[in-house]
């Protein structure tokens, strides 16, 4: 053996003996396990707290989940209401209360011990003072910044007096780079940020100081994720131009003209805010196309046509030019139609053309009545107010019950704008919806000469956090010598879940025979208050009033009023009304989901 080795022997040979002890030594594990053969220690949480927090406390607590462990021992369990009473603290101080009293207790027990917990969780904190400042280009270089400044500070949410709560807090601040990064400042962000707490005086100090950045300018359009469909079809959409300076809105809307076409599943239109490129950020477009054919079924139900089926064929892809097929069956209790509607790729522009061949069938307020309608439309403007002339052909047969039957033709000229400038094109709070509408009968191809002109608008004002008021008003007027020889479908009734409510489905109109039919002028108004006391659940107060009529001297105002019930659904807004109608003294029950302008 060489002598180094040799001197080493002694020594390996005592780490070897160590290393084996060691290894053969009986493990412990970090809690002890219970006796072999003794029962498993049961415990359940009680939570003595005020109402509105003891739910929010127990579900955050990691104790909950240990309730039915078969290896609880009391050690453990000790340990983890230790660690519970710092959980509940740390909730506690999330939602403002800084100074609260915790106690915790285990009450054995042979069957199953009670972990008491007891919170007085104090007086709330309340925000004292909020301090939002500004420093690069929108201080000092903007002619627009101070309205910029202003527009984030108006739109901050949590005010002075509000109870200081972590998760506003943080959302507050989202907001606010949101706010100013919404135009212009694509790279905002917050250079630093402050709630000093002063548990004494149960006061929340709030500082956010805000970067703007660069002014970001868009360059070159990128597209990516097309292959059964041209390139072209995502830039023909495109509103935005090189050079134009970024505005996050008008991305959005870039994005949902590319959903709205029914070529794609997903869409996502952004630029990367990095100062290096803010002269031309590239504006990045990523879709995925969806199916090209698509069958969908469903059942309704609403108070003014009862219970019905729907059956829904689409094909974005008709004999692989993009053509856009959409054709729908839909019966219930009042109607019965199939309607389809073929349209061609957007071209240059953003314009399309639109054909339609529809059949209905109504029963509505003892006036029977089947059209056929064959049509052709010209769209465009990729913007928010996209516009629309068409030109149709209406063939009807009305029997009118104890009056008779007629046969009522047009070959009508029109022209539809709509226009939406809200905050959410699902769940509007703030903003004006609307349509316009204006046409005529083509001259000699009518049993009687018409021009129509129609107008609904609805107006948005949010009053507060958790309330809204709504003001909706539709208005609309045939010029023509006489209804008779009108088809019905360009005449005006009303009464129903989205009109006046208080009435039946269409029942205000006039009077012929044994039905109530169209006349030619409309007049309707509403104004609503809703309340939201928690969360997406509000109660709602309203009062709708209107006529339909054939003349100026025959109007008579039919007023509703009542309340009700509103969800703020995924899918838009739910309404259920109680509506008493002052004309007929009767209380009706309305229904009716999504928002309808």
């Amino acid at each position: 053996m060489p002598p180094g080795v040799a001197a080493l022997f002694p020594t390996m040979v005592l780490t070897g003996a160590l290393v084996l002890l060691f290894t053969m030594a009986p493990c412990h594990s970090e809690e002890p396990a219970p006796a072999e053969g003794a029962a498993p220690m049961r415990f359940r949480v009680v939570m003595d707290a005020p109402k509105p927090l003891a739910g929010t406390l127990e579900r955050g607590l990691n104790l909950m989940r240990w309730q039915h462990d078969e290896q609880m021992t009391l050690d453990l369990l000790q340990r983890l209401v230790g660690e519970a009473r710092s959980e509940v603290e740390r909730a506690l101080a999330a939602e403002g209360y800084f100074s609260p009293t915790v106690r915790t207790a285990i009450e054995p027990h042979p069957d199953t011990s009670v972990v008491r917990i007891t919170v007085e969780p104090g007086p709330r904190t309340l925000v004292s003072s909020v301090e939002l400042q500004f420093r690069g280009t929108v201080v000092d270089r903007d002619p627009a910044g101070a309205a910029r400044m202003d527009a984030v500070r108006a739109a901050w949410p949590l005010m002075k007096g509000e109870p200081f709560r972590q998760s506003e807090w943080d959302a507050a601040k989202r907001k606010a780079v949101a706010e100013l990064a919404a135009r212009h400042y694509a790279a905002a962000a917050i250079v630093s940020s402050e709630a000093r707490i002063d548990p004494q005086q149960r006061t929340a100090t709030l500082r956010v100081e805000l970067d703007s950045g660069p002014p970001f300018r868009l360059g070159e359009t990128r597209v990516s994720g097309t292959r059964r469909y041209p390139e072209s079809i995502v830039q023909t959409l495109n509103p935005l131009q090189p050079g134009e300076e970024y505005e996050a809105s008008r991305l959005a809307l870039f994005q949902r003209r590319l959903l709205e076409t029914g070529y794609f599943a997903t869409a996502q239109v952004g630029i990367t805010p990095d100062p290096a490129n803010a002269a031309a950020a590239p504006l990045e477009v990523t879709v995925a196309e969806g199916r090209s054919q698509r069958i969908d079924a469903g059942v309704s139900f609403s108070t003014d046509t009862r219970l019905g089926a729907a059956l829904n064929y689409t094909n974005q892809d008709v004999l692989d030019r993009a053509l856009r097929l959409r054709s729908i069956i839909k019966i219930d209790s009042k109607t019965e139609l199939f309607d389809t509607t073929l349209d061609t790729p957007p071209r240059a522009g953003g314009v399309w053309n639109t054909f339609n061949v529809k059949y209905e069938r109504e029963d509505i307020q003892n006036q029977r009545t089947r059209e056929g309608v064959l049509g052709a439309a010209y769209s465009w403007g990729v913007e928010s107010t996209p516009s629309q002339t068409s030109l149709s052909a209406h063939s009807e047969r009305q029997e009118i019950q104890g009056s008779g039957i007629e046969h009522n033709d047009a070959l009508y000229l029109g022209y539809r704008k709509t226009f939406q400038l809200t905050d959410n094109p699902l769940l509007p709070r703030r903003g004006l919806l609307g349509t316009l509408h204006a046409g005529t009968s083509v001259p000699g191809l009518a049993t009687q000469q018409f021009l129509r002109f129609a107008a609904k608008g609805h107006l948005l004002v949010p009053i507060s956090k958790e309330s809204d008021f709504t003001l909706r008003a539709e208005g609309g007027i045939v010029v023509a010598s006489s209804r008779s020889g009108i088809p019905s479908s360009f005449l005006f009734r009303t009464g129903g879940d989205q009109t006046v409510r208080g009435y039946e489905f269409e029942s205000i109109g006039v009077r012929q025979g044994n039905a109530i039919v169209g006349g030619r002028y409309l007049a309707v108004a509403s104004a609503e208050y809703t309340w939201w006391f928690a969360g997406d659940w509000g109660a709602a107060a309203f009062v709708d009033a209107g006529d339909a009529f054939d003349s100026p001297s025959a109007f008579d105002l039919a007023v509703g009023y009542g309340v009700g019930a509103r969800w703020r659904s995924p899918i838009g807004p739910f309404r259920a009304d109680v509506a008493y109608g002052q004309r007929t003294g009767t209380v009706r029950l309305h229904f009716s989901a999504g928002f309808t302008f």
